[in-house]
């Protein structure tokens, strides 16, 4: 268990328990033929549980659904079959293989839809149970409180994993769901009936939507987006800087802005953000930009195209300041304080100090 825990990523723990002799000779086959495709390994476990650990989830998820059918008439639930993750369930994955737990049945077992039905299920999920609202603020100058100056919408990954059950534990499937949700967040967004609960009352600013490839092609012509709409492609599409170029070019035509999301320390070590053919650039906040090489790198770009998401503390906005950004993103707790109608609620750190006055310097003889 334990060696498979240093890659826990998509990957489960099958276990199959309770089967009489020979189903469980058979079971005991269907999973070392299994593990072939799905990874991992078939190891026996205590009380005769039959375990495949280290599996990729969508795989294992068939493969007890092959159990089910094969040894339990087809009947869901027939084989007591169950499935956890390696990257939730360790506490308990752990002491079950010490011999202290007997790793009770996980709730996510039950819970979400099946591989055959997923794209199906994906057309009728609600879409504000999956999708997160961020309203971006802007700094002002000199003591003014800061002032909402756009929003965010983006596909919620761990919401989505978690109402996708064991599918959400395989990387594929959530990165395939993700751009299901955000091409079904398009279109809903033209339509007053579905956008209203997901914008709200006002519009603060221009509307930043994940754009998945090829989600919008500009064959209509025309300027829909009127410039306050804002596509966020992921830093791997910056991978092709001319691939990038040419979206953004179909987009501007369009009206629509783009912008790279996903810039981090290590992103910035790699590439030369300046030179990315992008209107925004979208920064996540962590202590290991305040490195000299990320500071010195950001300092190449105009801060008029620079986001700061993440901002937590007053730490993290006056590093924002020394670089001229003021488009942040704040963390929940600091969200909370700057969305309260009384003024003076709003962190200290969010309203800027002139520098006080220098007194005069005297010299050794004064």
């Amino acid at each position: 268990m334990r060696d498979a825990l240093r890659a826990p990523a998509g990957r489960v723990v099958l276990r199959v328990r309770d089967l009489p002799a020979h189903r469980r000779r058979v079971a005991r086959a269907l999973l070392l033929e299994g593990a072939l495709a799905a990874g991992g390994t078939v190891v026996e476990g205590p009380n005769e549980d039959l375990l495949l650990v280290g599996a990729e989830a969508a795989r294992a998820e068939r493969l007890r659904l092959l159990l089910d059918r094969l040894l339990g008439g087809g009947a869901p639930g027939a084989v007591h079959a169950g499935i956890w993750s390696l990257e939730r369930d360790v506490p308990a994955l752990l002491d079950y293989a010490a011999g202290r737990d007997g790793l009770a049945e996980p709730i996510a077992a039950a819970t979400g839809p099946d591989l055959a039905g997923l794209d199906e299920w994906l057309k009728r999920v609600q879409l504000d149970g999956v999708v997160s609202r961020q309203l971006g603020w802007r700094l002002a100058e000199g003591t003014a409180a800061p002032r909402p100056a756009f929003l965010r919408l983006e596909v919620a990954r761990d919401a989505l994993a978690r109402r996708m059950g064991v599918l959400g534990q395989d990387r594929d499937l959530l990165d395939h769901a993700a751009r299901a949700v955000a091409a079904r967040l398009l279109r809903a967004i033209g339509d007053p009936a579905q956008s209203g609960p997901l914008i709200g009352d006002k519009l603060p600013g221009p509307l930043h939507l994940p754009v998945p490839p090829a989600a919008l092609t500009g064959r209509d012509g025309g300027r829909r987006g009127g410039s306050m709409l804002v596509a966020a492609v992921t830093l791997e599409e910056a991978a092709d800087p001319c691939a990038l170029a040419a979206r953004r070019e179909v987009l501007a035509g369009m009206g629509w802005a783009l912008e790279v999301d996903g810039l981090t320390a290590e992103a910035l070590g790699l590439l030369a953000p300046e030179s990315l053919p992008a209107d925004l650039l979208r920064l996540h906040w962590s202590e290991a930009v305040l490195a000299p090489a990320c500071y010195a790198a950001l300092r190449r770009i105009d801060p008029a195209r620079l986001t700061l998401a993440g901002v937590r503390d007053a730490d993290a906005l006056a590093w924002a300041r020394s670089l001229g950004v003021t488009r942040i993103e704040p963390a929940p707790a600091l969200a909370a304080a700057l969305a309260m109608p009384n003024p003076t609620a709003v962190p200290v750190a969010f309203r800027p100090t002139p520098l006080a006055a220098q007194p005069p310097a005297l010299s050794p003889a004064a």
